[in-house]
């Protein structure tokens, strides 16, 4: 395994490669700045397999260096790993937005930072690639429900940075202390009508829906701490930590509002129909062990529950449109 460290702390540079030798782990190459990063990054004869950046750096700071590999085809799916002292929340949210997998917190755990190091490089290797969807791009000659991935599987948007890998979330939600859980919510959305979406779309266009469906979240859960993985099937889980945590149940209506306001068509015609189902929000496990799972689970059940719900309760009201329908018939 060969990694790149970045940090512009000479003691950093100097103790990082005496930690992983003695895990084994002795190819590291270090760099002091993000520029000296990327010249290195971009040597054809060179490629690393786990990225270590500091995130405060002057110039060019990690977050920043991080947008920047991310664009690099050869480093889209590599683990990246943030090194950080930092306190300030807003630093690691934008830098797991930014494409990050997890982060360190200085002082460094020796213990710590290689478990985190290989566990980031053994998941990358069990997970299958994940798409870059990108609704600009537009290709007219594939046909509708043709995709390059599964509806079952997680994508990511292209230029959407609030939304990241379900791996990265989960990473991301572990590592929360207790005092940062306080006020934390995680929610879960459902699009019930996406398999037919899937089936009658062209790809830029179910990415377009994605996009639309992410931006109308945004919109109306207006922190600047939230994130959002996509999952597949139509299924996105959204942890935020707002100072007023936003109303509930208002939040599924105002999403709704916002997609029916920029109901788009499909270049066939046919209407996107994006439709919502939120269920209400959890607090997380306070467990650092079960989080994730037990946490996700249940925020996923919630807004399948919701789903079910509206789905009976539209049944009902055509049901009563039918009846009375009927009934003015023989009057």
């Amino acid at each position: 395994m060969k990694l790149l460290a970045v940090d512009d702390n000479p003691q950093i540079l100097e103790v990082l490669p005496a930690i992983f030798k003695q895990a084994n782990l002795p190819q590291v190459t270090l760099a002091n700045s993000g520029a000296n990063a990327l010249a290195v990054l971009e040597d054809p004869d060179q490629h690393f397999d786990v990225l270590l950046l500091d995130i405060k750096m002057p110039q060019m700071d990690g977050i920043e260096l991080c947008q920047r590999i991310r664009r690099m085809p050869q480093y889209r799916a590599t683990p990246i790993l943030m090194l950080t002292s930092v306190t300030d929340r807003d630093h690691i949210e934008r830098a797991f937005a930014a494409g990050a997998h997890d982060y360190i917190t200085k002082p460094f755990d020796v213990k710590d930072i290689v478990m985190r190091v290989r566990v980031a490089q053994r998941m990358v290797n069990r997970t299958p690639k994940v798409k870059t969807l990108d609704p600009g791009f537009v290709n007219y000659d594939t046909p509708e429900g043709v995709h390059p991935m599964r509806l079952a599987d997680p994508v990511r948007l292209a230029r959407v940075d609030q939304l990241i890998l379900p791996f990265s979330l989960g990473n991301y939600l572990s590592q929360l202390s207790r005092r940062r859980l306080e006020g934390c919510n995680i929610f879960a959305v459902r699009l019930p009508d996406v398999g037919m979406l899937y089936a009658s779309a062209k790809t830029h266009e179910f990415a377009s829906a994605l996009t639309q469906v992410v931006q109308a979240i945004a919109g109306v859960v207006d922190c600047p701490r939230l994130l959002m993985a996509y999952q597949g099937n139509g299924t996105f889980v959204c942890i935020t930590q707002c100072e007023e945590a936003p109303a509930w149940p208002e939040v599924e209506e105002l999403v709704q509002d916002r997609l029916n306001e920029d109901a788009r068509l499909l270049e066939n015609g046919w209407p996107m129909g994006l439709n919502v189902a939120i269920g209400n929000p959890i607090s997380p496990n306070a467990s650092s062990n079960q989080r994730v799972k037990k946490t996700f689970d249940r925020a996923v059940e919630r807004a399948v529950h919701r789903e079910k719900n509206k789905s009976k309760q539209a049944f009902q009201t055509r049901q009563m449109a039918y009846d009375y329908d009927m009934e003015m018939q023989v009057s």
